[in-house]
């Protein structure tokens, strides 16, 4: 990887994110800095979050990142939807090295074919979701074992104004912010 190629970045936010969750003990994902481990060598032209419309009340909050998040609705596949995007950026010549953020095997075809386009793909992964035929089939793998202190969103906890409730954020209000639970915000 260079950093004067340009990369973009496919996150599959199930994977990762139940990966995280369930092997490593992270609540709150820092979006902005997975995006930079994954982007680490590349000069940045996308990134984009593929989240599957269960998870969409977390839309605004890794909106906030800065990163494109693209909902998919209940009928349709994130795997599907990935691909799709990522076929069409590589027919457009959007970039020249693409980093999938998942471990899934699905992938495997379609990295091999967007390499015989003569385009790099990484594959970013926790270990213990990476299907071993993805680590043969593209030009690297992005350990995220090794940043999960960094990809890990510090938590603030705060008290609800309204109901006095204690709950948790993975950012800081800003001083002119009225803290509300969630709870609180549904009736407000």
């Amino acid at each position: 990887m260079s950093s004067q190629d340009r990369g973009m970045a496919f996150i599959d936010f199930d994977n990762i994110n139940i990966t995280a969750r369930n092997q490593h003990g992270i609540r709150y994902m820092n979006f902005n800095k997975l995006r930079e481990v994954l982007l680490s060598n590349l000069r940045c032209v996308g990134c984009t979050v593929y989240l599957p419309n269960k998870m969409k009340n977390l839309l605004a909050y890794i909106q906030k990142s800065g990163l494109e998040v693209k909902v998919v609705s209940p009928e349709k596949s994130v795997d599907g939807r990935l691909i799709f995007d990522l076929l069409t950026n590589t027919y457009k010549n959007t970039f020249d090295s693409a980093v999938i953020a998942s471990g899934d095997r699905d992938y495997i075809p379609v990295v091999e074919y967007v390499k015989q386009m003569n385009k790099r793909v990484f594959i970013g992964s926790f270990s213990s979701a990476l299907a071993h035929g993805l680590v043969s089939v593209s030009d690297g793998i992005i350990d995220l074992d090794k940043h999960i202190t960094e990809i890990a969103s510090q938590i603030f906890e705060y008290t609800c104004s309204k109901c006095g409730n204690k709950f948790e954020l993975p950012f800081k209000l800003y001083g002119n912010q009225t803290p509300l639970c969630k709870d609180c915000i549904k009736t407000r």
